[in-house]
């Protein structure tokens, strides 16, 4: 047994079942399959993150129409991005098994829209499986390979936040050794969308491979009589919380366990409503099986009473715990709800701390880069207020926050340059900025470049470089791929795609020259057509070994908190700078400081200087 999180479990599942290629992109919950495979892959095995979720699934169907397995990874939205290839290549189905998890995030731990990838796969008529234990995320994802092939079609592996972070003891197996030579075979009537005629056939084809995978795919559901006329319908992820409650209903209701969630299994669904007069379904976010199960249950002639999402018995926002199945399991036995827990009233523990929202890390360039744009808005002779300035997913959005206070939008990967566009489109007569970070630039941002450059809109692209998708864990961005091991690495270079894209006026800079970032920035804002400033340093916290001399406050210079405003903590929200309650003055934690210099630009006194007594190797 070896201890693997759910997530990881399935990435392994891959490794099992001979799977010679993954590849994805970053993006929490998913994240940690790629990188349990970059780390425990064998050589065999080609790992890398792709440019996007898009082009991550084309690799993939490419290598299984060359009758490889294949297996893909990315975050609920980064299927909103893959579909436009996805739905096309499920209808050519695959060779090779094609694997696809998908990490939901009920609850939103993580950000974006909280959204079920379920729909997706029921648009797409490919099948989709979840699992509820680390165990079965192994077993149930290396089947999902074999039946991929026997049926010819792509299936998605759906892991929730709770599932895909659930630890446990996993049994391993032995991997296969395929040994298959690669094959493109030259069939127009599968691979290509020429002709209507040709299109409707694969249409028909893949309800009769969807079909057939949900034949495969059964015996992955588990059905329990029980012995009084209640019924349970749950989905593998929530069913935890179901197994958790049983003990408090007086009979053995009868249950069934749906890990197989496209095709829905209508006969074993149809069992359960015939034996019960009341059904509770138990899922989490969208009323996905619900509605089925009301479908179903409208075709009996004396129907149950279904107990869910619909008549708010369970919420359709958030996910599950015990504490929301067991007062649905009390209803569902007739049984008053049991009251709530009394939780004691958590203990203040807030003490003087100084006011802070989130923000970068301590040294983070990006800090300086928009504290630049700040600095910059002001030199070109606007208020804040007056310009529009568009954010990006990544850490680029928490320019939004103080004491920034710049990003207004955050909608989607590389979304900002096209709103940026748009704002400048409605007629505003004041300078647009749209904020995006390198892999984000790469993931998305390069079409609505190109759109807004054709088009000489009036706008700034502002690239905050730091060399990684740092948000989901550093992962490299194209800008900073590494090669084949002996090979040389081709890098690419967002200031010559930039001029590829002929934009005239393309600067790049270390932002923390922020006098020079000022001076550029100022002078892009007026300037007419698309205006790109790159500022380029790498994420502090993925620094190799170096020498860092941190500051600190001298006191007899400080005019203290109430008396200094803006104060250096208030314009710069370092986190590595607090409040000395004792003196009431602003003071530096010289093991946090990474000697960015940003405070004592911002002090008004002089009063923060270089300690060069506390200098440290960090890295």
């Amino acid at each position: 047994m070896e201890p693997l999180l759910g997530v990881e479990a399935c990435a392994r599942a891959a490794v099992e079942a001979g799977a010679r290629l993954a590849v994805g992109y970053p993006g929490t919950p998913a994240t940690p399959a790629l990188e349990y495979l970059l780390a425990h892959a064998p050589q065999e095995m080609r790992v890398e993150w792709a440019v996007n979720e898009k082009v991550a699934v084309e690799i993939a169907a490419g290598h299984s129409w060359a009758g490889q397995r294949s297996f893909v990874a990315m975050k609920m939205s980064g299927l909103n991005v893959a579909s436009d290839a996805l739905l096309s290549i499920a209808t050519s189905g695959t060779r090779g098994g094609l694997v696809i998890y998908v990490g939901d995030d009920p609850g939103m731990h993580y950000g974006m829209v909280e959204q079920d990838s379920r729909l997706w796969a029921r648009l797409a008529k490919l099948p989709i499986v979840e699992a509820g234990t680390p165990q079965e995320g192994l077993d149930l994802t290396r089947a999902a390979f074999q039946v991929s092939e026997q049926a010819e079609i792509p299936i998605l592996v759906r892991g929730t936040s709770t599932t895909a972070n659930t630890l446990a003891g996993v049994a391993l197996g032995e991997p296969e050794r395929l040994r298959r030579p690669s094959q493109v075979p030259f069939d127009l009537d599968r691979y290509t969308k020429a002709g209507a005629a040709r299109c409707l056939r694969q249409h028909a084809d893949t309800l009769r491979r969807l079909e057939r995978a949900g034949e495969l795919l059964a015996t992955w559901n588990r059905e329990e009589t029980g012995n009084c006329d209640l019924g349970i319908v749950a989905s593998a992820s929530a069913w935890g919380y179901v197994a958790e409650g049983l003990d408090l209903l007086p009979h053995r209701p009868h249950l069934l366990r749906i890990a197989v969630m496209n095709p829905l299994p209508d006969a074993a669904i149809l069992r359960v409503l015939q034996r019960s007069t009341r059904v509770l379904v138990v899922e989490e976010m969208e009323p996905y099986v619900e509605e089925r199960v009301r479908a179903l249950a409208s075709t009996l002639p004396r129907p149950p009473r279904i107990l869910g999402k619909h008549d708010g018995l369970l919420p359709q926002v958030g996910d599950l715990d015990p504490d929301l199945v067991a007062p649905a399991l009390h209803t569902l036995a007739g049984a008053a709800p049991p009251a709530p827990a009394q939780v004691p009233a958590r203990p203040e523990t807030r003490g003087r701390w100084a006011p802070r929202q989130l923000s970068f890390c301590p040294g983070c360039p990006h800090r300086s880069t928009y504290t630049a744009l700040q600095q910059a808005i002001a030199r070109a002779g606007f208020s804040r207020d007056e310009v529009v300035v568009s954010g990006d997913i990544g850490c680029t959005i928490l320019g939004m926050n103080p004491p920034h206070d710049l990003c207004r939008t955050e909608v989607a990967m590389g979304s900002s340059i096209a709103l940026a566009q748009g704002f400048a489109y409605a007629g505003l007569d004041r300078p647009v900025v749209a904020a995006i970070g390198d892999s984000t630039f790469f993931h998305a941002g390069i079409p609505a470049l190109l759109n807004a450059s054709a088009r000489r809109v009036n706008l700034t692209v502002l690239v905050l470089d730091n060399g990684c998708a740092a948000m989901t864990g550093y992962q490299p961005a194209p800008g900073n791929f590494r090669g084949e091991p002996g090979s040389v690495a081709n890098a690419l270079s967002i200031e010559e795609l930039a001029r590829a894209a002929r934009v005239r006026r393309v600067r790049k800079t270390l932002p923390y020259f922020t006098r020079r970032l000022t001076r550029i920035l100022a002078d892009a804002l007026v300037s007419p057509g698309v205006n790109v400033v790159i500022a380029e340093a790498p994420c502090v916290a993925r620094l190799p070994h170096r020498t860092v001399i941190p500051y600190r406050v001298r006191p007899e210079r400080c005019a203290g908190l109430p008396e200094c405003s803006p104060s250096c903590i208030e314009a710069v929200g370092c986190p590595a700078m607090d409040l000395d309650e004792a003196t009431n003055r602003v003071a530096i934690d010289a093991v946090r400081c990474l000697g960015c210099g940003l405070c004592a630009a911002a002090c008004p006194e002089k009063a923060i200087r270089r300690d060069l007594k506390a200098r440290r190797r960090v890295g």
